[in-house]
């Protein structure tokens, strides 16, 4: 018995045949086992499950068994579905688990799960263009944003909990009274994320849902899988992560580093989804997120050393002013609680920071691991592109008409009247 594919959905069934009518048969009245064009259009976003399923039409109808298809050879619009699907999934647990005060893990998650979901729906944004609408992915970037706050006070508060013991007792001026402030505005971000981000979030989610498990617009050409798709991404984000790179020429050129960071990045969510199923993409896969990490840490770096200037100049004027209220106050004047702000111990990690700083960018440039970076997209991406089809030999058109025939000799007795 013969079997046919359905290239959309992924699924091996019979050939085309109705089951047979029989009464006693549940689906007496289904359609042709293999699909026309109008019933792959009806087909939602791809869900992979790992495993066959077999189903029946009944007793006597014929199996059907219907085979997961591979994530890389699905095509590509379906495939974008089925992942942003996954990573909607993954943001609105973390969402759910933002009411615990006590996961610390729940913003985090929350963060990267936008993140990765944003990034999704740009990278394939041409295949999901007619059902993720520009104005829904503009709200998500609005939404992952506003996070950015909290996730930059709990940076800096690790920071500083790490490097303030490295200090002496003597040279920690400063650090409590910075260390309370960023108390303060790590909970204001929290509850500004608990009370207005999240409603606003789970009615994104919603929108975001229906849009994504709505049925794809039918395609009379055959889209091209998501190998493909993956493979042309990798060249362009390896060539514009090429020429971001040459841009870092010292630790201090921050923006720089920054915008290869988010290239980098944005080339590992691309290759998340598929490492179980392209063995290869595992090692780029590492040195990619150990480059992200190097380029996040320094960037993370470049945020304190701004922060601790602008803490060191807003300690040194809160204590001025203290001074001033002490002076004109006199015995009515009354000492201010809490720690007392002081920039000796600001100014110290300031320059621990700087020296982290210059020692992570040695540690980038020295072993090569960001240079090589392109080189191995370009690889993979070789790796990942289909194999072309067989050369076809064109075969040559009949010409329209008989070639003419080479003019043949006169006779004899007509030659000395042509040379006549």
């Amino acid at each position: 018995m013969s079997w046919a594919t359905n290239r959309t959905s992924g699924n091996w069934c019979a050939p085309c045949s109705r089951p047979p009518t029989d009464r006693s048969s549940s689906c007496a009245r289904a359609p042709p086992a293999c699909s026309s064009l109008r019933a792959r259009s009806s087909v939602g976003p791809l869900r992979w499950i790992g495993s066959s399923v077999q189903s029946t039409f009944g007793s006597s109808g014929p199996r059907v068994i219907e085979r997961v298809e591979s994530l890389l050879t699905a095509p590509a619009p379906s495939a974008a579905c089925g992942i942003a699907l996954k990573l909607l999934d993954a943001a609105s647990a973390a969402r759910a688990r933002l009411t615990d005060p006590s996961d610390a893990e729940a913003l985090h998650d929350f963060r990267v799960a936008m993140r990765r979901l944003r990034s999704t729906l740009r990278a394939y944004q041409p295949q999901l263009a007619g059902l993720v609408p520009a104005k829904l992915r503009r709200r998500l970037r609005e939404l992952a944003r506003a996070t950015g706050e909290a996730r930059d006070v709990e940076v800096q508060i690790a920071w500083l909990e790490r490097r303030r013991r490295e200090l002496p007792p003597g040279r920690r001026a400063g650090v409590p009274w910075l260390m309370a402030r960023l108390t303060q505005r790590r909970e204001r971000a929290y509850q500004d994320i608990r009370e207005r981000i999240a409603p606003k979030f789970d009615r994104l989610a919603r929108r975001l849902r229906r849009a994504l498990e709505s049925p794809p617009a039918p395609d009379a050409t055959l889209p091209p899988s998501l190998a493909a798709l993956i493979a042309e991404l990798l060249l362009d984000q390896g060539s514009d992560l090429e020429r971001r790179l040459a841009l870092i020429r010292s630790a201090g050129n921050h923006v720089e580093a920054h915008a290869a960071r988010i290239r980098v990045k944005r080339a590992r969510y691309l290759l998340e989804p598929v490492v179980r199923e392209a063995s290869p993409a595992g090692p780029v896969l590492r040195r990619l997120k150990h480059v992200q990490e190097l380029l996040g840490d320094l960037h993370d770096l470049h945020v304190v050393i701004a922060r601790l200037g602008d803490a060191a100049a807003e300690a040194a004027a809160e204590r001025t002013r203290r001074l001033h209220e002490l002076a004109v106050g006199g015995a009515r004047a009354t000492a201010a609680r809490g720690p007392k702000p002081a920039t000796s111990g600001l100014l110290a990690l300031a320059r621990v920071a700087r020296a982290t700083q210059e020692r992570l960018f040695r540690r980038l440039v020295s072993r090569g691991l960001a240079r090589a970076v392109p080189a191995e997209l370009a690889a993979l991406a070789a790796e990942l592109r289909p194999p072309a089809g067989p050369a076809v030999t064109p075969v040559a058109e009949w010409p329209s008409r008989a070639p003419a025939r080479p003019p043949r000799p006169l006779p004899a007795r007509y030659r000395h009247r042509a040379g006549a």
